[in-house]
């Protein structure tokens, strides 16, 4: 059975929040910068604008909400990350996983063979934020230890 998570009500009430910030904050600056440039339809261009930053700022997330896909599941078959790959990577391709510290949240790096397209210099072929997942830390890694080995990334 897949172990699969999709994104927290919390988190998306919060990356909204912040959205909705950001957004009033760009707006303030256009209706300053449209009223000190006497342009006579300053609450218009304030409000197009704002909508505009608010579109491009949430409208991706609002969708993947909104659909309530499988944003990252562990498969039999391998690791899916809706964010990196529409495909499960195979355990086979995976070298390592490593649980690396950002901040006040936890991140997987995956790491995965060389001579793969994704690997470069050493780094992880991608990142899985778990911060944004409805499933909690030690479920996630349990399940994952069963497929791989985790390693913990010492800052």
């Amino acid at each position: 059975m897949a172990n699969q998570y999709r994104y927290s009500r919390n988190s998306f009430n919060r990356s909204v929040i912040t959205a909705v910030g950001l957004t009033l904050i760009v707006s303030f600056l256009v209706w300053l910068f449209a009223r000190l440039l006497g342009l006579p339809q300053a609450n218009t261009i304030t409000f197009v604008s704002g909508l505009i930053f608010f579109s491009f700022c949430s409208a991706a997330m609002i969708w993947r909400y909104l659909r309530n896909d499988v944003v990252f599941a562990i498969r039999p078959d391998g690791l899916f990350d809706a964010r990196y790959s529409s495909q499960a990577i195979p355990w086979d391709e995976i070298k390592d996983v490593r649980l690396e510290r950002a901040e006040n949240d936890f991140q997987l790096g995956v790491y995965l063979w060389p001579g793969n397209q994704a690997t470069k210099n050493g780094d992880p072929a991608f990142i899985v934020d778990l911060s944004p997942l409805d499933g909690k830390l030690d479920q996630i890694l349990q399940a994952l230890a069963e497929h791989k080995s985790i390693y913990i990334q010492e800052n």
